[in-house]
């Protein structure tokens, strides 16, 4: 015996499997479009964060170079070491001790309550 299936069914199942079908690829194409967008997101800022620090490396080369000049080195020794070229003339600063200011006497505590 053959089961008959109504004609009008055949069609809703096959128009329901399509919308199923659809709303799939539809829900999977936003989905994989924000995933895109957000990966987008991120190289951005890891591409900001790599100019920082390229940055910040050409800063601290320069700054490595600065340091291994006779420049510096002469400002060093001169600063800190207080040397001085030959020829030249150093001068020692020397402030004189600040004399301690008396102390102030103070007054007995029955002075307070006496007229003036």
């Amino acid at each position: 015996m053959r089961w008959a299936i109504p004609e009008g069914v055949v069609v809703r199942v096959i128009l329901a499997l399509a919308a199923v079908g659809a709303v799939y690829f539809l829900v999977t194409g936003v989905v994989n479009a924000l995933r895109a967008y957000e990966a987008r997101q991120e190289v951005k800022k890891w591409e900001a964060e790599v100019e920082e620090l390229r940055l910040r490396q050409q800063a601290l080369e320069s700054l490595r170079q600065f340091m291994q000049s006779d420049e510096f080195v002469e400002m060093m020794a001169r600063s800190y070491l207080g040397l001085v070229r030959k020829g030249e003339r150093g001068i020692v600063v020397i402030s004189p001790s600040p004399t301690p200011a008396p102390a102030a006497v103070p007054e007995p505590w029955w002075e307070a309550l006496l007229p003036r």
